[in-house]
């Protein structure tokens, strides 16, 4: 019978997944390296994009997407699966979709919201899949998940600092918005999950796809910029970092717990802050840090706990073991 008193306990499932296999040391420390080089892989890309601003958003996604296409052959190398099958092509195709507008929201919440803002409020992923699984992955949400949720809620408050005007803007809701639809993409996973699709490969390429279908739609409301010299590199690094990313990610799972790896990949926000700003003088609020770390806590405490009837792993660190994100499919 599953034991309450160590799933909620944080420390307790840390050091459990520590010893759930028995590795080498040097195995777990290239875990470790592995998921600290896919956390930095992200604030790469995050980098790129800020550095091709004031390319528009639907630009930015169109270019993610193209490049992304381009080195699928090399993800399907390494991964050794075959990037179309053509099974489950209507919820790969939503995947898809869910994926790509997340992806077109982070690019807009980084317009006007620090790298690290940014990418705190990416982790509210977390937040909405406990509220998306009850409805459609019919998990039971126990009481032992309220704490995380409201402390993620609060978290998300004092970062967006709602009760200051100025702060509060249009792309914090952006910002919002693509954990929303990041956690609308990890749910299509978990049924996907259910159905025995494993092909992490098969999601990249529909995510490339989708990519290029929705920046190509939001570029008709917008002034196309042409990249120019330095601009190329900055558009090839989104796509070139994020197969990186999701190597990296790949590596990590099959040295380290996939637990291990979650709580590991907080560190993004990290990366973010710092190449915010050592690059571009970004600071984050004494609001920020204090707001960053309750979502983060919050996000913890949801990360080890198992819904009732549920025997898997958390649906938190269902697409960190998928090895994806909203920014690589």
């Amino acid at each position: 019978m599953y034991q309450t008193r160590i799933a909620y306990n944080p420390l307790a499932r840390f050091k459990m997944a520590i010893k759930s296999q028995k590795r080498k040391r040097s195995s777990i420390a290239l875990g470790i390296i592995s998921t600290l080089a896919a956390a930095l892989s992200f604030a790469f890309m995050s980098g790129c994009a800020r550095l091709l601003e004031p390319m528009p958003s639907g630009e930015m996604t169109f270019f993610r997407g193209l490049f992304g296409i381009l080195f699928i052959p090399v993800l399907t190398w390494q991964s050794g699966e075959k990037f179309y099958t053509g099974k489950h092509r209507f919820m790969l195709s939503l995947r898809g979709l869910f994926g790509s507008i997340a992806l077109f929201f982070y690019f807009v919440s980084i317009e006007g919201l620090t790298l690290g803002d940014a990418q705190i409020l990416s982790q509210l992923a977390a937040f909405f899949m406990c509220i998306l699984s009850p409805l459609f992955l019919h998990d039971k949400l126990p009481k032992e998940a309220i704490p995380g949720l409201f402390a993620i809620a609060l978290g998300t408050l004092v970062v967006v600092q709602i009760w200051n005007y100025s702060s509060f803007n249009l792309y914090a809701l952006y910002g919002i918005g693509g954990g929303f639809f990041s956690a609308a993409a990890y749910i299509v996973i978990s049924r996907l999950a259910e159905k025995g699709f494993k092909s992490n490969t098969e999601i990249v390429f529909y995510f490339q796809i989708f990519s290029l279908i929705v920046g190509i739609t939001m570029m008709q409301k917008e002034a196309f910029a042409m990249p120019s010299g330095p601009e190329w590199l900055w558009a090839a690094g989104l796509g070139l970092f994020a197969l990186s990313a999701q190597m990296f990610m790949t590596w990590a799972f099959q040295h380290v717990n996939s637990v291990v790896v979650s709580f590991l990949m907080y560190s993004e926000i990290l990366f973010h802050a710092l190449f915010g700003w050592i690059f571009w003088d970004e600071v984050l609020t004494v609001w920020s840090w204090i707001g960053g770390l309750m979502i983060v806590a919050g996000s913890i405490m949801l990360l080890v706990f198992k819904p009732k009837g549920n025997t898997a792993d958390t649906h938190h660190h269902v697409h960190r073991s998928a090895g994806l994100n909203e920014k690589t499919a």
